[in-house]
C-alpha cells in the first residue's frame, strides 16, 4: 500500500466534509501524521422522542425532550420558515459524555451562528474534570471532530457553542476513567482503565473555509499513566505494606488487587495521572496536572445492584413508567445495609394520545408512585431469603387532561397513594448472579455485584 503525502492528506480531509470548501488555512504538519485524521464511527442509533419546531427568520429556540439539547436561532439565520428536529442518539463518539444528538435539517447552513447548548451533571463530571470537556461532531463519514469556539460554564454544567451547520454533536472528554467507582469483595480484583482522545490545537483547521476552526477526535491507545492508591503510587507504602489494595503496570489500564480484609476507611482511590503534553483550547496540560479518580469500595460480603420498574397502562394508550434503584450489601454476619437510593422521575410513553376528537395528555410530577426513601433489608435461612421493606414519601397516582375539539376541557389530577411496592422478597443461593420478581405491575431486579 502507498503512503499518503502530507498533500494528499489534506485534500481527503477537505472531501469528507458535507458542504466543504477550499481551505482557508492548511493544519500544522504533525509530528504523526494519523493525528489529523479522526477517528471513525458509526452513527448512533435514535433513542426517545424526536422534537421537531417550525423556525423561521424571526429566530427561536428548540430543546431535546430529555432537555439536555438545545439550539437558539438568532434572527437572519434562517431565510424562511425551516422545520427543526432533535434526536437523542447512541453514544458513538470516543470519550463521548451522554447522549448523542442529530439535529435536522442535516448539513444546512445558517447566514447567523446559532446557539448550541449542552447540559451535563456532576456524574457526568466523576469519570473526568470540566476543563476537558468540549463539543464534538460528526462528519458525512462518520469523522469526528471538536469546535475550538465554545465555553464551558463548570458552575452550571454547561458548554456552549455558536455553530454554523447541523448534524450530531455531542458533548466529549479529553480524558475519563472506567470505572468511576465500584464495589468489590476482599481477596478481589478489577481492571481500571483510561481512555484518552487526542485533540491538540496544533492541529486545528478552517476546513469549511468559513473561518471556524476544527481539530479532529482521535482515540490513542498508548500513553504513559503513573497509577496511585491513596496517594500511593501502586498502593505500596514506604515501609512496603499495603493495606489499601495494589496495582500495577504505567499503561492505560491496570488491575486494582483488593487487600484480604476491609481497610479503614474501606475504600481505595485508584488515581491516574497521565503523560499529557498536549494543547487543548488555549490551555497547555502535562501529567503534573490534574489526576482521574476511581473510588473503590471494599467489602467483606455480597454486594448486589437492585433496581426496581412500576408500569401503569392508561386504557392501553399510554404506557407510565417509574424507577428506583439502589445498592445493597450483605454482609459476612447477615446483616443488610442499603446505600445510595435513587429515584428517577416518572414517565409517560407517547404523552399524549389523540382519537374520537379528544387529546389525553399527562400532567407530568416529579415523584411518582414509587420514591423510595428508605429501605430496611433482612436475611433468613440457610437459602438465604432477602426481605426489603419499603418507605415511600409523596407518591401520587399519575394525573391527565383531556381537550377537545368542542373546547371542553378537563383534568383529573393526580392523588396521594401510599407508594409501590410496600415490601418484596428474592430467594439468593450462591451460584446466581441474576434475581427477578414480576408482581403484576411491578418488575424488580437484582444483580450481584463482584
Amino acid at each position: 500500500m502507498k503512503k499518503m503525502t502530507p498533500l494528499l492528506l489534506t485534500v481527503a480531509l477537505v472531501l469528507i466534509l458535507p458542504g466543504c470548501k477550499k481551505h482557508a488555512e492548511n493544519p500544522t504538519t504533525p509530528d504523526d501524521p494519523l493525528s489529523t485524521v479522526p477517528t471513525n464511527t458509526a452513527v448512533g442509533t435514535p433513542l426517545g422522542n424526536t422534537v421537531t419546531k417550525t423556525i423561521g427568520g424571526a429566530g427561536g429556540s428548540i430543546a431535546s425532550s430529555d432537555g439536555k439539547a438545545e439550539l437558539t436561532f438568532p434572527a437572519g439565520a434562517l431565510d424562511a420558515n425551516t422545520s427543526v428536529s432533535i434526536q437523542a442518539v447512541t453514544q458513538t463518539a470516543p470519550n463521548g459524555v451522554g447522549y448523542g444528538y442529530r439535529f435536522l435539517p442535516e448539513g444546512i447552513r445558517f447566514r447567523q451562528p446559532v446557539s448550541l447548548k449542552f447540559h451535563y451533571t456532576a456524574d457526568d463530571l466523576a469519570a473526568t474534570l470540566g476543563d476537558w470537556m468540549g463539543i464534538a461532531f460528526q462528519d458525512s463519514i462518520g469523522g469526528w471532530w471538536r469546535v475550538n469556539n465554545f465555553t464551558n460554564d463548570t458552575a452550571n454544567k454547561i458548554i456552549l457553542a455558536p455553530i454554523k451547520h447541523l448534524t450530531v454533536y455531542t458533548p466529549f472528554s479529553l480524558l475519563s476513567i472506567d470505572p468511576k467507582s465500584a464495589d468489590i469483595k476482599v481477596k478481589g480484583s478489577i481492571d481500571v482503565k483510561v481512555t484518552v482522545v487526542e485533540s491538540d490545537d496544533k492541529y486545528l483547521v478552517n476546513l469549511k473555509g468559513d473561518g471556524e476552526l476544527l481539530a479532529p477526535l482521535v482515540k490513542t491507545k498508548n500513553r504513559q499513566v503513573t497509577w496511585s492508591i491513596n496517594g500511593s503510587v501502586n498502593g505500596v507504602l514506604p515501609n512496603g505494606t499495603s493495606p489499601f489494595g495494589s496495582v500495577s503496570g504505567t499503561g492505560l489500564t491496570t488491575a486494582y488487587n483488593a487487600p484480604a480484609k476491609v481497610p479503614q476507611p474501606d475504600y481505595a482511590a485508584v488515581t491516574a495521572a497521565v503523560d499529557l503534553s498536549f494543547t487543548y483550547h488555549g490551555k497547555i496540560y502535562t501529567k503534573d496536572e490534574d489526576s482521574l479518580l476511581s473510588k473503590i469500595r471494599i467489602v467483606d460480603g455480597d454486594r448486589f445492584k437492585f433496581i426496581m420498574r412500576v408500569t401503569e397502562s392508561v386504557g392501553g394508550l399510554l404506557e407510565y413508567t417509574d424507577y428506583s434503584s439502589m445498592d445493597i450489601l450483605i454482609n459476612a454476619d447477615g446483616t443488610v445495609a442499603i446505600s445510595n437510593i435513587t429515584n428517577t422521575e416518572p414517565d409517560v410513553n407517547p404523552e399524549s394520545y389523540t382519537g374520537d376528537g379528544c387529546t389525553l395528555t399527562w400532567v407530568p410530577d416529579s415523584i411518582g408512585e414509587v420514591n423510595v426513601v428508605s429501605v430496611a433489608g433482612t436475611i433468613k435461612g440457610l437459602q438465604p431469603g432477602l426481605t426489603l421493606i419499603f418507605t415511600h414519601a409523596g407518591t401520587v397516582f399519575p394525573g391527565f387532561r383531556t381537550d377537545c375539539e368542542d373546547g371542553s376541557s378537563e383534568t383529573m389530577p393526580g392523588f396521594a397513594i401510599g407508594g409501590f411496592p410496600s415490601s418484596l422478597n428474592f430467594n439468593i443461593n450462591n451460584d446466581s448472579v441474576f434475581f427477578k420478581i414480576e408482581d403484576g405491575h411491578i418488575t424488580a431486579l437484582l444483580n450481584r455485584l463482584r
